[in-house]
């Protein structure tokens, strides 16, 4: 596994390992210090580093995993789109997520060994490890077994083995137990207040967040993984957006990241051909033009024209709607033409200056109301199940500064959409009267609340339950039934992909250990 390691950590390896430093030699060559490059840091400056680097890597693995759970596909205009359509995806494919996600880990690893032996700094060693565990969990989602109990240790284990993914579930599920025990026992310190730009020191809010990551890990696991604890804390989940916010602003390098990725540079120039190139499909927009669902409420807060915006089957390259850069399918001018000034701050991109969330308020509800049908958490289903509703149109009006605009109410929202959808259980939970149904109404609501923002979590759950459902075959013309490209060559009964191949950076540096895997037949563990 390829290790870019933090310049101050390189810097500072005198220190990590336990050399004497040189601080008491002043001698003439001191001049040529470079107090730009420091040869230390401390953990409460690298901590909220590594809660950014964390946010900075959802929107590619929102990106990843909307290409193959149906929301969004390819437009016209543009030539080409090889493994997008073919799903033929080759070693070289998503390295970044691999790279970017060990990289905030060895941040993370860094508060916590240089604050396992200070009490006073308990917070930020929790918060860490909570963090590490939602970090090692994204890359077992995507790729299964993966370096962890070697991974981090530098020269001591240059080519880590790969261990079992289950294991690592059970093991982060360990720790997540030991974090909120601590949270719900301890007031955070000043230091650590200072630090956390997720919660701002608030405690409760940690250990609710633990909580749910555990949840999560449990609930996607099932049978397949033996947990020795599987019981969820009293303490509940979290059901506020988990949102990270160091001060994102219209500067190069500080933008918010979904933002800086689908939207405009802090120069007012559109980024890259992202909005030109894609647009919604058909099977998403099922679920808000009456096909299916309808909801016409949410639809204009996902797309810029709401049940009008332009769709294509993935796999259709004959004549397909063009796509408006940047993003306009996502986008709306709050009058006129969009611009990098003139945007409504809403919505799923909101505006540069907007914080960037790691996990949704809806996401938390729906994952209580799966708890409670699988009698692992006491308490209403349907009342998780309609909040999990009302917090993604929450935060869909969501402004800029993360405070609720345009005067939204989520329960005449709620009132509302349950009217318009009576006796569909998808949407009226009175209506789900077998077990399956609920299930299928809690995970397709996820997938509608977590469009365009966590396309990798709708991807997993798709792979895990099946849901939300397709019929019919990936052919021209069943586009609302079936989200998979129609040029797919998988070789899987739903002609998906089934994972990604490990990236070529460990096939040039840990070539030994990498298991052999199918992108095609190759399941994770916890897939269906």
């Amino acid at each position: 596994m390829k290790r870019n390691i933090k310049k101050y950590i390189i810097l500072g390896l005198s220190v990590a390992l336990g050399v004497p430093t040189i601080q008491s030699c002043k001698k003439a060559l001191d001049i040529n210090t470079n107090p730009n490059s420091p040869t230390y840091s401390t953990p409460e400056l690298v901590l909220p580093q590594a809660m950014v680097a964390t946010a900075q890597q959802v929107p590619g693995f929102n990106t990843y995993g909307g290409r193959f759970v149906g929301y969004y596909a390819t437009s016209g205009g543009v030539s080409g789109w090889g493994d997008i359509l073919t799903y033929d995806y080759a070693t070289s494919a998503f390295g970044g997520l691999w790279s970017g996600i060990y990289n905030t880990l060895t941040d993370l690893d860094y508060v916590v060994k240089n604050t396992n032996e200070n009490s006073n700094y308990k917070d930020l060693n929790q918060a860490a490890v909570v963090l590490m565990a939602y970090n090692f969990a994204n890359l077992v989602d995507t790729y299964n077994d993966i370096p962890y109990s070697e991974a981090l240790q530098g020269a001591a284990f240059l080519t880590p083995k790969y261990d079992k993914a289950s294991d690592i579930y059970v093991d982060l599920a360990k720790k997540l137990d030991a974090a909120v025990a601590y949270f719900k026992a301890n007031q955070a310190s000043d230091v650590f207040k200072k630090s956390d730009i997720i919660f701002k020191g608030n405690n409760t809010s940690w250990a609710k967040f633990a909580n749910t990551l555990k949840l999560r890990l449990v609930l996607r696991a099932g049978s397949k993984a033996t947990f020795a604890n599987k019981t969820i804390d009293p303490i509940g989940v979290i059901t506020d957006d988990v949102i990270v916010q160091p001060g994102f602003t219209k500067i190069a390098g500080k933008q918010n990241p979904m933002w800086n990725t689908w939207a405009y540079g802090a120069d007012g120039a559109a980024v890259g051909t992202w909005g030109t190139q894609f647009i919604p499909t058909p099977f998403i927009m099922a679920f808000f033009d009456g096909s299916k669902l309808s909801d016409e409420a949410r639809a204009s807060l996902f797309f810029a024209n709401g049940i009008s915006t332009n769709v294509n089957q993935l796999g259709n390259t004959t004549n397909p709607p063009v796509g408006v850069a940047p993003s306009a399918w996502v986008m709306r001018p709050a009058s006129g033409s969009i611009s990098a000034t003139n945007y409504r701050g809403y919505g799923a991109i909101k505006g540069p200056s907007a914080g960037q969330p790691l996990m949704l308020g809806a996401e938390g509800n729906f994952l209580g109301a799966e708890a409670v049908v699988e009698g692992l958490l006491s308490g209403d289903a349907k009342t998780y199940f309609e909040n999990g509703i009302k917090a993604s149109y929450i935060y869909l009006n969501k402004n800029e500064s993360d405070v609720v605009a345009n005067g939204a109410n989520a329960n005449t929202y709620l009132e509302n959409y349950v009217a318009a959808n009576e006796g569909k259980y998808l949407a009226d939970w009175s209506a789900a009267s077998t077990k399956d149904q609920k299930l299928e109404a809690i995970i397709t609501q996820k997938y509608i609340a977590m469009n365009f923002l966590f396309g990798h979590e709708s991807y997993n759950e798709y792979r895990r339950i099946g849901y939300p459902k397709i019929t019919g075959s990936n052919v021209a013309g069943n586009a609302k039934n079936n989200f998979i490209s129609t040029e797919s060559r998988s070789t899987a009964p739903d002609k998906n992909l089934a994972r990604l191949p490990y990236p070529a950076s460990e096939f040039s540096y840990n070539s030994g250990n990498i298991p052999v895997v199918d992108k095609y037949t190759s399941k994770l563990f916890w897939a269906k």
